[in-house]
């Protein structure tokens, strides 16, 4: 097990994604910020919100991006 950061992406409050691992938090939170810039999303004008969490994953198992 190592840890590596996962990139979770929100819908308003639906989480809608949470399957993207890194290794390193600067490359997890450079997705997340542009994730963020994003406009709201019509119709009812919700926003995406991206958040890095620390996690601890197998390597072999998991695809986890430098």
């Amino acid at each position: 097990m190592i840890t590596v950061f996962l990139l979770v992406v929100y819908l308003g409050n639906a989480k809608i994604s949470a399957s993207t691992y890194f290794y390193d938090i600067d490359r997890c939170r450079y997705f997340a910020t542009r994730i963020n810039k994003q406009p709201k999303v019509p119709p009812r004008r919700q926003k995406y919100i991206a958040v890095c969490e620390i996690k601890q994953v197998d390597p072999k198992n998991t695809t986890i991006y430098w």
